[in-house]
């Protein structure tokens, strides 16, 4: 906590001062590693920094157009079946946070 009562962001700062000088998938790999702090409940500081630092890099990637791509790779990745176990973990994640963000149309999705 800081002196104000606020939670410390340590982790959240960190990406905030690297996200522009990193490239979108390496950014797109850093909002990998957060969700799966949050849902795996290791956290480096906080649940609310991982958090945080994963809306930053959500709301950065999907500002550049970034997540619309990741979200078509990811699923013709995962389509082909030559995926590593642990890979194809990550992509399911990113898919499922995906849909609950951008719900499929009733018609056509």
């Amino acid at each position: 906590m800081t002196e104000t009562g606020e939670p410390e962001l340590t982790v959240y700062r960190r990406h905030l001062a690297q996200m522009l000088k990193r490239d979108a998938g390496e950014n797109f790999r850093a909002l990998l590693v957060q969700a799966r702090h949050i849902t795996g409940t290791s956290y480096e500081t906080t649940l609310y920094d991982h958090q945080q630092a994963f809306r930053l890099l959500w709301r950065h990637l999907e500002r550049s157009g970034y997540l619309r791509r990741a979200h078509r790779e990811a699923r013709t990745r995962l389509a082909s079946g030559h995926t590593a176990p642990d890979e194809r973990a990550d992509l399911e994640l990113f898919l499922t946070v995906y849909r609950q963000v951008y719900p499929p149309h009733a018609a056509g999705a």
